[in-house]
């Protein structure tokens, strides 16, 4: 992996696996908090793929809980608009890139680098307690890059997603999810394209749709061991059924699975506080 693809890494993974299990009390936190996340995550190469990507991480992270500037267990970006039930913000997400070594299916064609991806979201708290749990509905809409391919512009998602969180007294905390992944025909022709030049007799010329990529159903746990430690996993299971470009010859099986866990310490937090978090 590049030096660049680790850096990137370093900045948006705390947000991105550390904070799945973002169902913590409203309470008072610290304005920031700073620490160590270990991290070994295994994860479809593409919905569809019959192959996984598997990576280990022990990165540096960093909470900062600003008015406007944020970098929590949810998201990395500018909080714009902030009421009781919604809130808009503009952050990042990623996904793990894969060789074509890595996909029998897609030998002798381009690689899946790692996408970084950067746009708005729109979040409505639908209710804070609807049987125990916080009831929130995300829409983002993001424009995705290539990290290794000089952050080349390759699309745009929209994962309209619904969770529920649980938080228990004995410092447990739950995330339940389901979500649709959609994708401008840009993002389609990564992962499902296949143009002439790559076609086979095995693996014929494919012309890929946008519209939607997957279903996804996850969930997440994570558990406070003191007032430095928490472990956390989590698991998502996504399926191909009724995409888009379910027939393309890249698609190997309809549904797999995605799952990681990690730990992390926290070295350092503000006296500050701030509420509404």
């Amino acid at each position: 992996m590049s030096n660049r693809v680790k850096t990137t890494l370093a900045l948006i993974t705390s947000s991105l696996f550390y904070a799945t299990a973002d169902a913590e009390p409203a309470t008072d936190l610290p304005l920031w908090e700073a620490g160590l996340l270990g991290l070994s995550i295994e994860q479809l190469a593409y919905p569809g793929a019959n192959e996984q990507v598997q990576r280990n991480f022990i990165l540096p992270y960093l909470i900062y809980r600003g008015d406007l500037l944020r970098a929590d267990r949810d998201n990395v970006g500018l909080r714009a608009y902030k009421s009781e039930k919604l809130e808009v913000d503009v952050g990042f997400a990623a996904a793990l890139g894969a060789s074509d070594g890595d996909i029998d299916e897609r030998a002798g064609m381009p690689e899946l680098g790692t996408l970084v991806e950067a746009g708005p979201r729109l979040r409505w708290t639908i209710s804070d307690n609807i049987w125990g749990s916080r009831l929130r509905l995300d829409m983002p809409v993001r424009a995705a890059f290539d990290v290794e391919d000089g952050m080349r512009y390759t699309g745009v998602s929209f994962e309209p997603s619904l969770f529920a969180d649980v938080t228990t007294s004995r410092g447990l905390s739950y995330t339940f999810g389901t979500s649709a992944l959609f994708g401008s025909e840009k993002l389609t022709d990564r992962f499902y394209q296949v143009a002439e030049q790559f076609a086979t007799n095995e693996r014929p010329e494919f012309d890929a749709k946008p519209g939607l990529i997957a279903l996804r159903f996850s969930a997440a746990i994570s558990k406070k061991f003191s007032s430095k430690w928490r472990g956390f996993s989590f698991a998502r299971y996504e399926t191909v059924t009724r995409a888009k470009n379910q027939h393309s010859p890249l698609v190997v099986q309809n549904g797999g699975w995605s799952a990681g866990i990690g730990v992390t310490y926290i070295w350092a937090r503000s006296a500050q506080t701030v509420s509404g978090w």
